[in-house]
């Protein structure tokens, strides 16, 4: 039967009307994630600020810290008990809350996309596994090692909501003071500080494996170095200063005391192992980000920031190495120095594996497939019994 013209106009018009509306549709949820991809690149320019001030922060904190020429006798003597284990926690904290804020402001880079915003992301993952990560051997597994916990305790304590004019669509996320910090991480048992969370105790046990870091650096520079100069951390020094009372120091101090001088035993020719290769590798990775974060900022902060070192002070032979000791030149780092890493590698566990997205038909088929096989694995016993009783009839 022929069509008139009446009904192949209607199906022309038909068949536009629902191509049009596919169109609008998905016009309409392109603009949306256009209009969200926009959006979010606004609050990165603007929350990358204080995540980039924290972690330059923290970074130029760590080369103080780990840089041997930054030392001398009169410096370690002024400094004394050595730098601020509480300043240090407050830094860290601040980083993790700097961190989450710009995650949360930006719905964790949703919809932003570009090389940098891919550098962002893959930066930020490398420094959270290395503050994580378990693929080191020997000393380096453990040493000043986060546990994930912690690190979503910190940012939790370290970041306070802000309601602009009370409203809730202009409710933002800062992180603390200093000050506000301190009241936070004082005792209970202080004056007036009934209601603190007590972060001392949540920063102690990385506050403790930082200050092995000051206490064997100073150590070995004055046995090396100044071996007539006077070292304001020695150990009878330490122990002096500390109450009879005070038994968790007195136990960690000769602790520590115990653990070098059976390092000694093993290894004759070093004086003092610094454990500070996680930390290095940490204070490179946050020069990085303070790079690319400069390039969401519309300010342009160009802030300078020294890289440390990463040479090993002390060759091991590696047939006598069972603390596991880096052996090479150079401390493996994945930065992007090309001084540090100048192939521009990433270690193996950080390479994450492409994602291969499948459509929302693709996942139906193989769920479907799924439940196919589930559902005639568990009937195959019942077909069976039925075959027998078929074969004996």
């Amino acid at each position: 039967m022929a069509l008139d013209g009446t009904t192949v106009a209607a199906i022309v018009t038909g068949i536009l009307a629902l191509l049009g509306a596919l169109a609008t549709a998905w016009m309409s949820g392109w603009n949306e994630q256009r209009i969200q991809a926009r959006a979010n690149k606004k609050a990165l320019a603007r929350y990358s600020v204080p995540l980039i001030i924290a972690a330059w922060d923290l970074a130029n904190w760590f080369y103080d810290i780990l840089e041997e020429e930054n030392y001398s006798s009169e410096r370690c003597a002024a400094y004394g008990n050595g730098w601020s284990s509480q300043f240090t926690s407050y830094l860290l904290g601040q980083y993790f809350a700097g961190v989450h804020i710009i995650r949360e402001m930006t719905h964790f880079f949703a919809h932003i996309k570009g090389e940098e915003a891919e550098m962002l992301k893959k930066l930020l993952w490398k420094i959270q596994d290395e503050f994580i990560s378990m693929h080191y051997d020997g000393r380096e597994n453990l040493e000043m090692r986060w546990f994930e916990g912690d690190i979503l305790a910190a940012q939790e304590h370290l970041t306070e909501v802000v309601n602009h004019d009370g409203a809730e669509t202009a409710r933002e996320l800062r992180t603390i003071g200093w000050v506000e910090f301190q009241k936070k991480y004082a005792p209970i048992s202080e004056p007036g500080n009934a209601d603190s969370p007590e972060l001392c105790k949540l920063f102690e046990w990385y506050e403790d494996e930082f200050q092995r870091i000051v206490y064997r650096r100073f150590k070995s520079l004055y046995t090396n170095e100044w071996p007539t100069r006077t070292n304001p951390q020695a150990f009878e020094t330490l122990r002096k200063k500390l109450d009879d009372d005070d038994d968790e120091k007195i136990k960690k101090l000769e602790k520590e005391e115990a653990s070098i001088r059976s390092e000694r035993e093993e290894y004759p020719n070093i004086s003092v192992i610094v454990p500070d290769h996680r930390v290095r590798r940490l204070q490179h990775l946050l020069s990085d980000l303070v790079e690319v974060l400069d390039a969401f900022t519309a300010m342009k902060l160009n802030r300078p920031v020294w890289r440390c070192k990463m040479l090993v002070e002390n060759n091991i032979i590696p047939s006598s190495n069972p603390l596991g000791l880096v052996t090479k030149d150079r401390i493996p780092c994945d930065c992007s120095y090309f001084d540090c890493n100048p192939d521009q590698e990433d270690f193996p566990h950080r390479q994450l594996p492409a994602k291969k997205e499948k459509s929302r038909l693709a996942w139906r088929k193989s769920s479907n497939s799924a439940r196919r096989s589930q559902v005639q694995q568990e009937n195959a016993p019942l077909e069976r019994k039925r075959m027998v009783e078929r074969s004996k009839v």
